[in-house]
């Protein structure tokens, strides 16, 4: 098997196993009322049922991968990326891990003021007083559509 294959093969085989994992943890990570969206049903939603939404989506779009390996010649850029690059999407990737565990403890405002701070100050933008002011109203618009809009509650931690 070529390195082409194997790395697509690896990244198939982990976002599969990480969509079982969300679809089957999603009730723990979304709490909160069930809502209706205005005008379009009757049947209240789940807060659960966009991220399994999401998580099925990308089961079947790992399996397709996986099963349509065999059937390319062409090689992915992925075996023709730099390890400066990789290095990057690493960092991205433990980012967003920690963000999501410590939305549980600090909670989802602070999580995510942090989150965006950083993740923008990673990507090379460098105007950290425009990163705070968008990572502040980001963050508080989120909660307020979450909270008020949606009816659902988002992880509140030691410091909201």
């Amino acid at each position: 098997m070529s390195q082409s294959r194997y790395l697509e093969g690896t990244l198939a085989i982990i976002t599969l196993i990480a969509s079982v994992f969300l679809f089957y943890y999603a009730p723990d990570l979304v709490r909160g009322w069930a809502f209706t969206i205005p005008g379009t049903t009757d049947v209240a939603l789940e807060p659960v049922f966009f991220p399994r939404l999401a998580s099925s989506l990308t089961f079947i779009a790992s399996l397709n991968l996986l099963i349509t390996i065999p059937l390319r010649s062409d090689n992915v850029p992925a075996s023709e990326t730099n390890l400066e690059s990789y290095k990057k999407v690493g960092l991205g990737l433990g980012l967003i891990l920690l963000y999501l565990f410590s939305i549980f403890f600090i909670g989802f405002i602070t999580s995510t003021i942090i989150f965006i701070f950083t993740m923008s100050f990673v990507s090379g933008y460098k105007n950290w007083k425009v990163i705070l002011i968008a990572a502040i109203f980001v963050s508080l618009i989120l909660r307020i559509i979450f909270r008020y809009g949606l009816h659902v509650n988002l992880p509140v931690g030691i410091l909201i």
